[in-house]
């Protein structure tokens, strides 16, 4: 980010950070503010460097592509829940796109996910963290805990645009 001591007027965030040249260097995320006096002056900026891609690609095909998605969505079970419920902690499958290639291997709703790569799932957030380490079309495996047992699931991860124009359940939470 770009730090700047330009003032950042309430709802501009998003708007340009331009310099003495009239060239727009950033883009205008967020600003810190002492709300008991309203005095400003830092703000943060994402540099035009760093957005450019995401510019570019926005408008050649009006979306991101290549963005790695499972095509899921689930409910994190916390450690009590799990306790409570006799199941390992991990996240719970609530949704799957049938477009996505996790549902035509066999992963299921109601399914828990408690490894990504090998690695601990507690929660959506970790099992993101793991997956953005990939890219649409990698190889991805899931252990499941389904009725009693564990399943590894291996899948292919999807473009995250792709799934989410062809989302049958675009409400689902």
């Amino acid at each position: 980010l770009i730090q700047t001591n330009c003032a950042i007027n309430s709802g501009n965030s998003g708007g340009p950070l331009i310099n003495q040249y009239g060239q727009v260097i950033g883009i205008n995320t967020l600003k810190m503010q002492d709300y008991y006096t309203s005095v400003e002056g830092l703000g943060f900026a994402i540099p035009t460097n760093t957005a450019k891609e995401i510019i570019d690609e926005l408008i050649a095909h009006g979306y991101i592509k290549g963005r790695p998605a499972i095509g899921i969505r689930g409910n994190n079970l916390s450690e009590a829940q799990a306790k409570y419920y006799k199941v390992p902690q991990g996240m719970a499958v609530f949704y799957i796109n049938p477009k996505s290639d996790a549902y035509t291997k066999g992963l299921q709703v109601n399914d828990i996910i408690t490894k990504a790569q090998g690695q601990d799932v507690k929660s959506s957030d970790d099992i993101n963290k793991i997956k953005e380490q990939y890219v649409a079309g990698d190889d991805f495996t899931v252990t499941v805990y389904r009725a009693g047992k564990y399943y590894d699931i291996t899948f292919k991860l999807m473009d995250e645009a792709e799934l989410s124009i062809n989302e049958e359940n675009p409400f689902a939470p």
